[in-house]
């Protein structure tokens, strides 16, 4: 079974969610697909049994570095080409890959090789082995990243005979989203009684629908606007499986690097319930598919 957690918008508490689940289902594999921005090792640590870089894109080297005599960086448009004592450089942090300078001038021999993207990491928790990428920061490529997560993943799942995969999705609804989604058989959607956080896990949920993929709503920190709280409940329905309260102890936790859903507290208790209850209704509807 593969559940994606997913939000549209940051902040709503997803993570918090999604570790309460991770520790109910107990054998399960828990992936964090935020590769911009990973947080579960936090809360859940442990011993690494793996660090791999990965390679999203490509990087230009310059072969015949002898001197120049015209200035070649203007066909550059991103400024990765600079002159410096009169032989050229590429300046990594801004090269994309895209090749305009090895076309334009060919005597440079210029070269795309693979640029080191970020890393993916395994590591063995207390109760379950956690999977999540680091992109570097201002590296392309989070999609690519995301689908050779799931790849390894899917890798220890069949070794090690694992029946449940868990999967916090980034925010948004980009390609990061898109190849954290596919392939999941529920999925649970985080609001929080805002606009902005309605509006884009909206926007989210046709990511979800587009795969067809069944799915339910968890409305969190609960009494901070009757308003949206009331607009929530009038757009989604029976499809609400939860409401987990604003609980000042959640930040607290968060910032200790403990689940929420081990302290105390109405939040802790609410996450829990929920936690039990979606499990349940997700593994229903298994069995009657």
């Amino acid at each position: 079974m593969k559940i994606v957690v997913l939000s549209g918008k940051g902040g709503t508490g997803k993570s918090c969610v999604a570790s309460a689940i991770a520790l109910e289902l107990g054998h399960c594999i828990l992936v964090d697909a935020d590769v911009d921005c990973p947080n579960q090792f936090l809360l859940f640590k442990g011993k690494e049994k793996s660090r791999d870089t990965f390679s999203a894109s490509k990087l230009a080297v310059i072969g015949n570095n002898a001197p120049v005599c015209r200035d070649y960086s203007k066909v550059c448009e991103f400024g990765a080409i600079t002159l410096e004592g009169g032989k050229l450089r590429i300046i990594e942090t801004r090269c994309e890959g895209c090749g305009a300078c090895g076309i334009a001038f060919p005597e440079l021999e210029i070269k795309l090789v693979p640029k080191n993207s970020g890393e993916i990491m395994v590591s063995e928790t207390a109760g379950f082995p956690l999977v999540y990428g680091r992109l570097i920061p201002g590296e392309a490529g989070s999609g690519k990243v995301v689908f050779e997560i799931k790849r390894i993943t899917q890798e220890i799942v069949s070794r090690r005979g694992i029946p449940d995969i868990l999967i916090d999705a980034p925010a948004g609804i980009g390609c990061p989203v898109i190849a954290a989604v596919s392939g999941s058989d529920h999925a649970i959607g985080i609001v929080e009684p805002t606009p902005a956080s309605i509006a884009n896990l909206e926007r989210a949920l046709e990511v979800v629908r587009h795969f067809s993929i069944p799915y339910s709503i968890v409305m969190n920190k609960q009494g901070i606007s009757e308003k949206y709280e009331k607009e929530i409940i009038q757009r989604f329905g029976g499809l609400l499986a939860a409401r987990i309260p604003y609980d000042e102890n959640v930040p607290r936790m968060l910032a200790s690097g403990t689940p929420p859903s081990l302290g105390k507290g109405p939040a802790a208790r609410e996450l829990k319930k929920m936690a039990k209850k979606l499990i349940r209704l997700i593994r229903q509807k298994e069995t009657q598919d």
